[in-house]
C-alpha cells in the first residue's frame, strides 16, 4: 500500500527550508578506512561487527514504531516491527510522508506541532497523542514523541515513537459516554437528585432539583442547600449531614424545603457515600423525594387515632356503665324471682294437696285441669327467667373477672354418666329424648374446673333437647384425642342453615324459624358455653348436616 505525501503541506516545508540529505533507509555497516581495518585484527573486526548486528536486531525488533524523518515530514527510516504494527512492511513506509499515517484531522495539527519542535532549541522534545489511519493495524490512537537530531542547520532530522494508547482511549471515550449518558438519566428522572464532593460541598443538581427549587445553574455553583431548608428543621439537617459525613456513612432526613412557589414541601432527603476502585471516599450521591401528601397522611392518621382511642376510651366508660347497670338490674331481679320461685313450689304443693296436682301433671297437655296447665305456665315461665339471669350475670362475670379457675382431677367416664342422670332428674317432664352415651375406654383424667365443665355439658344438652323432636336420640360422646378430650353432643331433627352457624354463638341469637316445638330460648345458652370452654383452654365448634347437629368441645389435659 502506496502512502502519499498531501503537496500543499510538502510545498510549504520545501518553501521554509531546503530539503535535507536522505539517510539510508536502514541501517548499514559503513566500511572503515583502510588505514583502521589495517591496524584493526580480525578478531577486533569481528566483534565489532557482531554489536552491530546485536543492536541491529535490537533496533528491528522492538514493540514499538521509531521512525526518522527529514524536516519535510518524509520518513527516512523504520524499524520493522514498528512497520508492522502499523500494517505495512518497511519498504512501503520509506520516503512517504509521515503525515498520511494520521486521521485527516490530526494531519493538520502534526504540521505546525513539528514546526514549532524545529523552532525549539536543538535536542529538544515534544509528545502529542494523535489518532492513526492504519486501516489494517489495531493501533488506533497513539502518543508521539519526538525529538530534533540536530546535525548541522541544514541537516535536521527528527526521531519519532510511537506508543499506542489505543486501549487507554476507549476506555475514556466509553468512560465520558457512559458519564453523559447517566449525566442525562439523571436530569430526566422525576426524583431530585444531587452529588457532593468529598469536601462536602454540593457539585451537581439534577434538573428536577432545579424546577423544584426554582435554582439556576449558575446558582448551583455557589449552591448551599440549607438555606432553603426550612428555618426550624436547619440544625437538625446540618447536624444529621455531618454527622454522616464525618463517619462515611449512609443518612435520611424528612425535613422542610422551600419550592419554587415559596411553600414548604416536606422531602425524605437519602445520602449514600462514594468510594472510587481504590476504595478512597469521593463524597456522596443522595435523593430527595416529595413526601408531603404521605406527611399529611400521617398527621390525619394521628389525629383519627388520638380520636378514635378517645372515642374507645368513652365507649369503654360507657360499656362499663351498661356492665354495672345489667348487674344490678340483673341482681335486683333476682330477688323477687327467687321470692315467687318458692311461692310457685308453695303453691304446687298446696294444689297437690287439695287437688291432686301430680296427678293432674302426669296427663297429656290437652287433658289436664286449667289450675294445672296455668301452674305448669307459671312454673315454666319463672324457671326461664331465673336461667336467663343466671347466664346473664355468668356471661358477664366471664367478660369482666380474672377469678382464677379451681382445678380438680376429673374421671370423664364417672363424671358424664354421673352429669347425665342428673340433667334426667331434673328434666323429667321437660326432657323426652333418648340420651346415649358413647364413652371411649381408657380416657385419661381431665384436669378441669368441674363446675364449668358441668355447666358446659348442661347447656349442650339443653340446646339439643328445646332443637330435636320428642323421642329423639341425643348422643353424648367422648373420647381421647392428642393432648386433648374431645366431648360431642349430638341431636336429630333439626339441621341449622350454613349461613347461620357462624351466629350461633352470638349473644340473645336465634336461628330463624328453627324451633318448630316453641321451646323459647334466652339466645345466651351456647355464648355461655363459648365463653365457658374459652375460659377452660378449650375449643368449640358446630356442624350440621343430614338432619343432624354436633357440637364439639376440645379440651386441654
Amino acid at each position: 500500500m502506496s502512502l502519499n505525501q498531501p503537496s500543499s503541506w510538502h510545498h510549504s516545508c520545501q518553501e521554509q527550508q531546503n530539503i535535507a540529505p536522505v539517510p539510508p533507509a536502514r541501517l548499514e555497516l559503513v566500511p572503515e578506512r583502510a588505514s583502521d581495518v589495517e591496524i584493526c585484527t580480525s578478531e577486533t573486526r569481528r566483534r565489532i561487527e557482531d554489536e552491530l548486528l546485536w543492536y541491529r536486531n535490537l533496533y528491528e525488533n522492538t514493540p514499538c514504531v521509531y521512525l526518522t524523518l527529514d524536516r519535510n515530514g518524509i520518513i527516512l527510516s523504520v524499524n520493522k516491527q514498528g512497520a508492522n504494527s502499523l500494517g505495512y512492511s518497511p519498504e512501503e513506509l520509506i520516503h512517504k510522508p509521515v503525515f498520511n499515517l494520521f486521521t485527516q484531522s490530526e494531519q493538520q495539527r502534526l504540521f505546525h506541532a513539528l514546526m514549532r519542535l524545529f523552532q525549539e532549541v536543538p535536542e529538544s522534545e515534544a509528545s502529542w497523542e494523535f489518532r492513526l489511519n492504519c486501516p489494517v493495524s489495531k493501533m488506533q490512537w497513539a502518543k508521539v514523541v519526538a525529538r530534533i537530531l540536530d546535525s548541522g542547520k541544514d541537516n535536521q532530522l527528527v526521531l519519532m515513537i510511537f506508543e499506542d494508547i489505543t486501549a487507554e482511549k476507549l476506555f475514556n471515550c466509553g468512560f465520558q459516554e457512559n458519564e453523559q449518558h447517566l449525566y442525562l438519566i439523571a436530569n430526566t428522572l422525576p426524583v431530585m437528585l444531587w452529588v457532593a464532593g468529598a469536601e462536602g460541598s454540593c457539585n451537581f443538581l439534577n434538573q428536577s432539583w432545579l424546577e423544584f427549587t426554582g435554582s439556576t445553574r449558575q446558582q448551583q455553583q455557589e449552591f448551599n442547600w440549607l438555606e432553603q431548608v426550612h428555618p426550624e428543621d436547619q440544625d437538625f439537617c446540618r447536624q444529621t449531614y455531618e454527622s454522616a459525613f464525618n463517619i462515611r456513612a449512609k443518612f435520611q432526613i424528612e425535613h422542610r424545603l422551600k419550592n419554587l412557589d415559596g411553600e414548604s414541601r416536606w422531602i425524605l432527603n437519602t445520602g449514600l457515600p462514594r468510594f472510587n476502585s481504590s476504595g478512597k471516599f469521593i463524597g456522596y450521591i443522595g435523593s430527595a423525594i416529595d413526601i408531603t401528601e404521605r406527611k399529611l397522611a400521617e398527621l390525619a392518621l394521628k389525629k383519627s387515632q388520638k380520636a378514635a382511642q378517645t372515642q374507645l376510651k368513652e365507649i369503654e366508660r360507657f360499656n362499663r356503665l351498661k356492665d354495672e347497670f345489667l348487674s344490678t338490674v340483673s341482681h335486683e331481679l333476682r330477688t323477687p324471682l327467687t321470692n315467687m320461685k318458692m311461692a310457685i313450689q308453695m303453691m304446687g304443693i298446696a294444689l297437690n294437696k287439695e287437688h291432686n296436682l301430680l296427678l293432674e301433671m302426669a296427663k297429656p297437655y290437652a287433658e289436664r285441669s286449667k289450675f294445672a296447665r296455668y301452674f305448669q305456665i307459671l312454673n315454666n315461665e319463672c324457671e326461664r327467667e331465673i336461667n336467663l339471669i343466671n347466664n346473664f350475670l355468668d356471661l358477664q362475670r366471664l367478660d369482666t373477672s380474672t377469678k382464677p379457675l379451681v382445678l380438680e382431677k376429673i374421671q370423664v367416664n364417672e363424671w358424664l354418666e354421673r352429669v347425665v342422670e342428673l340433667f334426667k332428674a331434673r328434666n323429667r317432664n321437660g326432657c323426652k329424648h333418648n340420651l346415649n352415651l358413647k364413652i371411649a375406654s381408657n380416657l385419661p383424667p381431665l384436669l378441669c374446673d368441674p363446675f364449668s365443665l358441668e355447666r358446659i355439658l348442661i347447656e349442650l344438652l339443653t340446646n339439643a333437647c328445646k332443637f330435636s323432636p320428642p323421642e329423639a336420640d341425643i348422643i353424648i360422646a367422648a373420647q381421647a384425642k392428642v393432648n386433648s378430650i374431645q366431648l360431642q353432643v349430638s341431636n336429630y331433627g333439626v339441621e341449622i342453615p350454613a349461613s347461620e352457624l357462624p351466629h350461633i354463638f352470638e349473644k340473645f341469637y336465634r336461628i330463624p324459624s328453627n324451633d318448630p316445638w316453641k321451646q323459647g330460648g334466652t339466645g345466651l345458652g351456647l355464648a355461655l358455653v363459648q365463653k365457658l370452654t374459652k375460659y377452660l383452654g378449650g375449643t368449640i365448634e358446630v356442624e350440621s348436616k343430614s338432619n343432624c347437629t354436633s357440637l364439639t368441645v376440645q379440651l386441654p389435659l
